[in-house]
């Protein structure tokens, strides 16, 4: 159980993905328009987008490290900093659309520095959030995910137009750096000593890393732990075009205020509605059906967009209504996640372990919806269409998974007492 007394208020959560939201904004808000319009193609945008992301999916190899000692606040600010350097870097690289490589290796990067930094809140929001405030405190989280990565993104689109790119990279380096003060509002419980008092670091280390283990096995080995993972695998609320519709913009005829409205302030605001509608949808009924039901969500403007025609009014809508659904699903999905990790001593290795495995299928979904642009020529349907059909067969694993967890009717009375 958490202590009462070191419950973290929910808000702060949004504060500490400043790092996170800022490196997904730069590489799937600023970068794919400033690319695109140099001449990069959508396909080539999404492998850059889809490489880069991977940190976010394989970041459960090095999350064991921010558990050991119960020092995840500290994790927390040298990623900041680290998310501020590895921005700088990026932002100072010249002609990117010709140097994809480089970008692509400056890109991953900035999201390892980007989602440790979420992978130690994260921890520290499993051990300090009360069981009740769940759903909130995931709302607050993907409002700061949601949100703050479309408002860092149209703050560097629109600074890097006034002012040039490296101008944009600093202004945002700087608000990430002053972010890591939020880890001074949250109240880290000191990790339990688990081993002889009179024993070496060395020791109480690898006492602490089989205590992990052994709570990390439990949990994976459970019906809701191996079927919570095969969830996250499958792109139910992946939310995958949102890499891309700064790049779809050019065939939208949509100008680069636009884009940096629907794809930023607006769309950041938007999304943290969102945010906060999925985190009290999922403190109201069952955290799995709230994240199938935001799935839906998504596949329905993904269609419904399609089926509009290729115009700026219908990528300003189309993109606010995904984004929207974009933050009902994030919240419902950590929501549950959230139930299944509860506090322990491997939270934010269980945390990032279900998280990883989300970002994972966003990844691929985003390298398939790139594909799906340019088969027999379809362009931003075709991404739009292979988006919802993944969406829709996600949803059915999931549905499927509900009725496998589904606790069994007892045989008869004497059996249910």
């Amino acid at each position: 159980m958490t202590d009462p007394a070191r419950h973290t208020p929910p808000p702060v959560f949004a504060l500490t993905m400043t790092p996170f939201a800022a490196a997904v904004g730069w590489v799937t808000v600023a970068a794919p328009y400033w690319l695109a319009r140099d001449g990069a193609s959508i396909a080539a945008i999404g492998a850059m987008s889809g490489t880069a992301m991977l940190p976010h999916a394989l970041k459960v190899l090095w999350a064991p490290l921010l558990d050991l000692g119960g020092r995840r606040r500290a994790w927390y600010v040298a990623c900041a900093l680290g998310t501020a350097a590895a921005l700088i870097a990026l932002a100072l690289l010249p002609d990117p659309a010709h140097h994809l490589p480089r970008f692509t290796i400056l890109a991953t990067l900035l999201q390892f520095f980007g989602t440790t930094a979420s992978a130690a809140a994260d921890g520290l929001m499993a051990v300090t959030t009360a069981p009740e405030a769940q759903g909130r405190a995931s709302g607050w989280r993907m409002a700061g995910n949601g949100g703050g990565t479309g408002i860092l993104g149209a703050l560097g689109l629109w600074i890097g137009g006034t002012a040039g790119v490296p101008a944009a990279g600093i202004a945002v380096a700087a608000l990430v750096a002053a972010s890591a003060l939020a880890a001074l509002l949250v109240r880290e419980p000191r990790a339990a000593r688990r081993g002889p008092a009179s024993g070496s670091l060395a020791g109480a280390l690898a006492a602490n890393a089989q205590a992990m283990a052994r709570d990390l096995w439990t949990t994976v080995r459970s019906r809701l732990g191996w079927t919570g993972l095969v969830i996250c695998a499958v792109p139910v609320g992946a939310g995958a075009l949102t890499n891309l519709f700064s790049a779809m913009a050019v065939e939208y005829h949509a100008s680069e205020n636009l884009v940096a409205q629907v794809n930023g302030l607006a769309g950041g605001l938007v999304g943290a509605a969102g945010s906060f509608a999925g985190g009290w949808l999922a403190d109201r009924m069952s955290r799995r059906l709230a994240y199938a039901a935001s799935g839906a969500l998504l596949a329905a403007c993904a269609i419904a967009m399609a089926a509009a025609p290729l115009t700026p009014f219908t990528y300003g809508w189309g993109t606010l209504a995904y984004n929207f659904a974009t933050g009902v699903a994030f919240a419902a999905l950590a929501a549950l996640v959230l139930e299944l990790v509860g506090d322990s001593v491997a939270a934010a290795t269980k945390y990032t372990l279900f998280i990883s495995v989300a970002n994972l299928a966003s990844s691929y979904v985003t390298w398939i919806d790139g594909l799906a642009s340019e088969v027999r020529g379809a362009g931003a349907r075709g991404s739009l269409l292979a988006d919802a059909l993944l969406t829709v067969l996600g949803i059915g694993v999931l549905l499927a998974l509900v009725v496998v967890t589904r606790p069994a009717r007892a045989a008869d009375p004497a059996r249910a007492a």
